[in-house]
């Protein structure tokens, strides 16, 4: 319910979802997620079992979907920073088999989502549920992103186009303040409150080395 309302808060969903009662309660977000409960009564024919493998089917689909999305956004971000002539290596974060182990991730990610469902091709092994469970998301995720390109109108940015630089400083000023407070954190609740023990043998003076 809260990721829905968020969603809509962000423009990412019909904002219908942002209406709430007069005590503040989003009932519509509720009422669309609730309905997702009907589903369990899909086990009452094919058991629940079978059902929970469809789920499962589709909710790892997703997933893969998902990590597809980010290697395609990761090798996007790639292409731009070497148009622009930026350095990786400056990034408080780089790797040295980027852009390829994105490419590498995208690739087996569609391949793995390409045939997960492979035995219904086989002969005699034709099973509908099994076929939509398995490609119904690889089908829609193409079909709901051009969708909502088209219904926001929001043109691809050229890699030469896109904008690094602002609200930069901002963004930089945050992620030191959180890494201040995260480090004082760690320091106050773990290094000041906790004395490892000695260890006992040679055994868990290796392990206490090693970690």
């Amino acid at each position: 319910t809260i990721s829905i309302d968020g969603l809509a808060a962000a423009g990412n969903a019909p904002k219908i979802f942002l209406k709430t009662s007069k005590n503040g309660l989003p009932y519509v977000s509720i009422i669309f997620c609730s309905a997702f409960a009907f589903l369990s009564f899909m086990g009452v024919n094919d058991g629940a079992g079978k059902v929970f493998g469809w789920l499962a089917n589709m909710t790892s689909i997703a997933g893969l979907l998902t990590w597809a999305g980010i290697c395609v956004t990761y090798i996007r971000f790639h292409s731009g920073m070497k148009a622009q002539g930026y350095d990786r290596s400056k990034l408080p974060f780089s790797s040295k088999l980027q852009p390829y182990a994105a490419w590498y991730a995208l690739i087996f990610a569609f391949l793995i989502c390409l045939f997960s469902g492979w035995k219904v091709f086989l002969r005699h092994q034709w099973v509908v549920a099994t076929f939509v469970t398995n490609y119904l998301p690889l089908a829609l995720f193409p079909v709901l992103y051009i969708g909502a390109k088209l219904y926001t109108k929001t043109p691809a940015v050229k890699a030469e186009d896109m904008d690094f630089v602002t609200n930069i400083a901002e963004i930089e000023a945050e992620t030191c303040v959180i890494s201040r407070l995260r480090h004082s954190f760690v320091h106050l609740f773990i290094f000041d409150s906790y004395d490892e023990p000695l260890p006992r043998n040679k055994a868990e003076a290796f392990w206490q080395w090693l970690v």
